[in-house]
């Protein structure tokens, strides 16, 4: 089977999506994989075959990622980084549990500030929001932060 019919059995089959199947077309072509009939023959079935729902509208997911930075960026919340002091009562942002959600925490402890990372000492908490009412405490349970709902 070449190129050629490998590229036009995926897009036969719809599941792909066009921007990165276009460009998947054009490093093939480049490389002199297909030729310049095939390419155009790839190109134009690609486009007819895409599925709406496969494909992501990027200017819309880049505006809303714009949106929900200004909300951030305006609430003066920051992402905690290794050795950032933070003093006690102020909001970062952290991923707690590691598991690529990032989570409002505060740090309401007994100290003036810590250089801590969230759940390495008593007294951090998580947020419903950036300046929302406390919902979880986070605890380290052999080296692993959990989370325990507060009532």
């Amino acid at each position: 089977m070449t190129v050629f019919e490998i590229y036009k059995n995926v897009i036969n089959s719809g599941d792909f999506v066009l921007s990165s199947m276009e460009e998947k077309i054009e490093t093939v072509f480049a490389q002199d994989r297909i030729n310049a009939e095939e390419r155009v023959e790839l190109l134009t079935l690609a486009s007819e075959m895409a599925k709406p729902e496969k494909q992501v509208d990027i200017i819309a997911k880049l505006a809303e990622l714009e949106a929900r930075i200004a909300i951030i960026e305006g609430s003066g919340v920051v992402v905690w980084t290794y050795g950032m002091s933070v003093s006690k009562g102020q909001t970062v942002l952290y991923d707690v549990l590691n598991e690529g959600q990032m989570r409002y925490c505060r740090y309401d402890g007994g100290r003036a500030a810590t250089s801590l990372s969230p759940g390495k000492i008593d007294g951090w908490v998580v947020l419903a929001g950036a300046n929302g009412a406390v919902t979880h405490k986070i605890v380290r349970v052999d080296g692993v932060n959990t989370l325990v709902p507060v009532e």
